[in-house]
């Protein structure tokens, strides 16, 4: 249910009895809003997005196209999508730290991966200059098989080409870009 005109009127001038009004309306589907959101501390985070609120509502136009409600879940989306883009940090008293897992990955996984970029990177630079084309437009710049038709490849062509490309000599993991044509494509 939608607030009288004129509640939101005196709302956006700074009428206390009215910002009351206001909050009283949305307080609850905000506080389910961010609880389905599983944002931490769901009832400060109210808090925080209702007065942010009220200091965008005199920005609300009543005659524009825009529903109160629609402005309302509008500015909470805007605001959740700041909160996710803050690094939120924990604190953990020092004795437990060691128990707390690194998200980075450690470096014997960075340097498989930068080993394994490389070799394919080489396996690449062996191909010839229409297939290493054909090669990276369908599969490191996602475009679709029928690209390859404008740089004068047949399609049964290109599917022969992936199977047995030298870049299929590669060392990497099973799914490599030569196991095969790429589906949807």
């Amino acid at each position: 249910m939608e607030l009288d005109e004129a509640t939101v009127q005196r709302a956006r001038r700074g009428d206390r009895a009215a910002q009351d009004a206001f909050l009283r309306r949305y307080a609850g589907p905000l506080h389910a809003l961010l609880r389905r959101s599983c944002v931490p501390n769901t009832e400060d985070a109210v808090q925080e997005l209702l007065a942010k609120l009220l200091v965008v509502l005199p920005r609300f136009d009543p005659a524009g196209t825009a529903m109160l409600t629609t402005w309302v879940f509008t500015v909470a989306h805007r605001w959740l999508l700041d909160q996710r883009k803050r690094r939120h940090l924990s604190l953990v008293p020092l004795d437990e730290a060691a128990e707390v897992p690194d998200p980075l990955p450690g470096a014997d996984r960075l340097l498989e991966r930068k080993e394994m970029i490389a070799a394919l990177e080489e396996a690449i630079t062996r191909l010839p200059d229409e297939r290493r084309r054909t090669f990276l437009l369908v599969q490191i710049h996602d475009q679709p098989i029928a690209a390859m038709a404008q740089i004068g490849w047949r399609r049964s062509r290109a599917f022969r080409w992936e199977r047995s490309s030298p870049a299929c000599t590669a060392p990497g993991p099973s799914s490599s870009p030569c196991s095969g044509p790429p589906s949807g494509k």
